[in-house]
């Protein structure tokens, strides 16, 4: 009987891309684990909105040390779009077909909540081949994707629902970054269990960080790492700075392309903010130079979540402030990491105006207990005993 394998599915995340990396260093630490692991991709890179050269995917196969795996896809130029839908459809099909005659009960497979059209396809290899099947829940269509015109959307809930009411409750056993993505599961399967494992912080990006005090002679020096796009909403927080002038603001990311940003740009300028700067897109091994000399993190997302840069503050050492009352800010108030408010300027300059030299101190040593909870080091062993739980 052959080793079973571990097939891993990222078709808009691998080592190719620059955003977005959970898979890859899950496909690492199962290799080293000494799994055969099997990591099926596009070509297409949906953050760029392009292909990636025949040279960039030859390079990325002779650094890894499992089997890698490029699949030619369509590609789209917007996320919202007919030829997104038919990209999708046409990977997970071509996949569905090259497994069918691969895979064996004994082999395992992960794959991203999106497309629906993977998880849908996938579900036919457990009723056919007998294999386990493993969903892991970073993003929940139909619901988090946006779309302003009402009957596109609806058309796009009704495609989504056809493709996820007849297959997630065959799934072996998922898992979800965010808390209440499980209500999102439990919608389509009531009884396929899933476990909360969080996005978590790389290990190696943060192994020579080194905390630094603020340098600048500000009281605060506030971060937000985010581009400016619909869900990123700062305007609360530039709001309270036009009122705080002995705070800084510094948002990391943004390149002059986010949906907010014309309007942001004209209310720093409009209200000559000084004490605001905006940095564009950093290399990930870079950012944490940037988070050394800050004192707290700011998460002004409207979306629910426990995005990745919950976990760049956690790994830098910082406090957090969250707007809105959504899964992040949950997720701060039970680890005693950080404050949340509601979402306007009233409420976040209470907490700012109430934070002291003593109460910032005692909650960054809060965040230094908790960190090492949320590295991938130790997420990974958690998937690892859900996905082979025979080898605890």
């Amino acid at each position: 009987m052959r080793k079973s394998k571990l097939y891993l599915i990222g078709p808009t995340e691998s080592i190719l891309t620059r955003r977005g990396n959970r898979f890859p260093n899950m496909a690492t630490f199962f290799e080293e684990e000494g799994k055969e692991v099997v990591y099926y991709t596009s070509n297409f890179y949906h953050a760029e909105k392009r292909f990636f050269s025949k040279q960039e995917i030859r390079e990325a196969k002779q650094s890894l040390g499992y089997d890698f795996k490029v699949l030619k896809v369509l590609g789209y130029y917007s996320n919202v779009s007919p030829r997104r839908v038919l990209s999708n459809f046409f990977f997970s099909i071509q996949l569905f077909f090259m497994l069918l005659f691969k895979v064996n009960k004994h082999d395992k497979i992960v794959l991203p909540s999106r497309p629906v059209e993977l998880i849908f396809f996938m579900t036919w290899l457990k009723h056919l081949k007998g294999v386990e099947i493993y969903l892991d829940i970073q993003d929940i269509w139909p619901d988090a994707l946006e779309i302003e015109n009402k009957r596109k959307k609806k058309i796009f809930e009704v495609y989504c629902n056809m493709f996820l009411k007849p297959s997630l409750k065959y799934y072996t056993a998922a898992f979800h970054v965010a808390p209440s993505f499980k209500l999102w599961l439990r919608r389509y399967a009531k009884n396929t269990p899933s476990s909360f494992v969080p996005l978590g912080w790389e290990n190696k990006r943060w192994k020579t960080f080194k905390k630094t005090n603020s340098k600048n002679g500000f009281r605060l020096n506030l971060v937000c790492v985010a581009q400016l796009q619909h869900q990123i909403d700062v305007m609360p927080i530039l709001e309270m700075i036009k009122s705080q002038q002995d705070c800084y603001f510094t948002i990391i990311g943004e390149d002059g392309s986010g949906q907010r940003y014309p309007e942001v740009k004209s209310y720093i300028d409009t209200n000559k903010l000084f004490n605001v700067k905006i940095i564009g897109k950093v290399a990930r091994e870079e950012m944490k130079d940037y988070l050394e000399p800050m004192d707290i993190g700011v998460l002004p997302m409207i979306t629910p979540s426990i995005p990745n840069k919950i976990f760049d503050y956690l790994a830098s050492e910082l406090p957090i402030i969250v707007l809105g009352q959504n899964d992040s800010a949950n997720f701060v108030r039970e680890n005693n990491i950080g404050w949340s408010c509601n979402y306007n300027s009233d409420e976040l300059i209470k907490i700012v105006t109430s934070i002291t030299t003593d109460a910032l101190k005692n909650k960054t040593e809060e965040v230094v207990k908790v960190k090492d909870r949320f590295s991938r080091d130790k997420l990974h062993i958690k998937i690892k005993e859900l996905i082979y739980p025979n080898e605890k």
